[in-house]
């Protein structure tokens, strides 16, 4: 069989099946970063207790999700939009906001740019380094950032290098960007993995800055892809109004209002897979530090960037030889401007990770 060099997102598992033969239940996906734990089962056993919820029209004004979400984020109430996942929220403020002009901070998700694209909006790219172990300073981004730029977008924990900018510096950028009247967007997908995430989260800032706004969900820290449960957070009174105006009622439906108003709160779930990820990122740290020539970097949430030795197998050959035994990575070629030496992994199961860890081992031996 032909070796494919196509980079599969984490989601493509019908895409594998149809190339490779192989049942995606078969699969252990490495590539799709959600939480190997599963959702809360306190969340689970509440809307298995009450299915009739799905007989219910959810609450229009989602007081109690919406009061959930305050007590995790420490964001007001009133500064809490819900959406039907991040990606329809980052559709949501682009065709707010209407940039003309923008900046993203990468290497990063494709689609911050395929949806300024759609646009015709301008786009300046601020890369990371290897050298700087893919970690910006808020004075390089400020620095770098053209003249009359409408808005920066900013991922972090950054997705696929995990590095992280901490709350100083995120609060020296949303200043910055405040006095310039730029609004500073941050994607927070993977901020929540981490035990360190008060500090390199800008949720509570929300409170303070009116141009800042931080996009947040539930697909995979709380291990619910299929819920499509999203919010944002941001004091901008204009798009406050204007997402109110907008947005369909009832967007959000009952079964995730209900599961997410109990799992937000669910601190004993939410410690324990802080805790489960920080020992799984400890182990393959370890483990890929004693494979000759890889290097790793920083890691700040549920994912690892890895560089393969140079001279050996690319990302895509490496991913061709995992998927056939049933395990799929994440070539990075599609993360420009990451080459064909860069893989991501996200933390699963011990079992799953040892086996992983080996498997990467022998491959790179041949």
């Amino acid at each position: 069989m032909k070796k494919q060099t196509t980079a599969f997102h984490g989601s493509d598992l019908e895409k594998i099946e149809a190339i490779y033969g192989i049942k995606k239940e078969n699969i252990i996906n490495f590539a799709a970063n959600v939480n190997p734990l599963g959702f809360s089962k306190k969340a689970a056993a509440a809307l298995a207790a009450d299915l009739s919820v799905i007989s219910r029209y959810p609450d229009p004004s989602y007081k109690a999700l919406k009061e959930a979400i305050s007590q995790y984020t420490n964001a007001n109430p009133e500064n809490i939009i819900l959406g039907n996942g991040v990606t329809e929220l980052l559709t949501l403020f682009l065709s707010m906001i209407k940039p003309k002009k923008a900046v993203i901070v990468g290497p990063t998700y494709s689609e911050y740019e395929k949806d300024l694209n759609r646009m015709s909006c301008e786009i300046a790219q601020i890369n990371a380094t290897e050298d700087s172990d893919f970690v910006l300073t808020a004075d390089t981004i400020i620095k770098n950032t053209p003249e009359h730029t409408d808005l920066v977008i900013l991922c972090n924990p950054n997705n696929p290098t995990s590095g992280a900018l901490h709350k100083e510096e995120l609060i020296k950028l949303a200043d910055a960007y405040q006095k310039s009247g730029t609004f500073l967007m941050i994607d927070e997908t993977y901020v929540e993995f981490s035990l360190r995430s008060d500090d390199i989260s800008a949720a509570a800032l929300t409170n303070h800055f009116d141009h800042l706004i931080v996009l947040r969900g539930t697909s995979k820290f709380f291990a619910t892809p299929g819920l499509r449960l999203g919010y944002a957070l941001t004091c901008n009174p204009s798009l406050l109004a204007s997402a109110s105006s907008v947005q369909d009622p009832w967007n959000i439906n009952s079964v995730a209002e209900t599961v997410g108003s109990i799992m937000f709160t669910d601190r004993e779930y939410i410690h324990l897979v802080r805790d489960t990820m920080e020992q799984e990122k400890n182990y393959i740290e370890a483990a890929l530090s004693k494979i000759e020539g890889i290097k790793t970097f920083p890691v700040n949430g549920n994912i690892i960037l890895a560089k393969l030795p140079k001279g050996s197998l690319t990302s895509d050959e490496l991913f061709d030889i995992l998927i056939r035994q049933g395990m799929m990575i994440r070539s990075c070629t599609s993360f420009a401007p990451l080459g064909d030496r860069f893989i991501r992994i996200c933390f699963m199961s011990h079992e799953d990770n040892v086996r992983l860890m080996e498997a990467i081992e022998n491959a790179l031996k041949q």
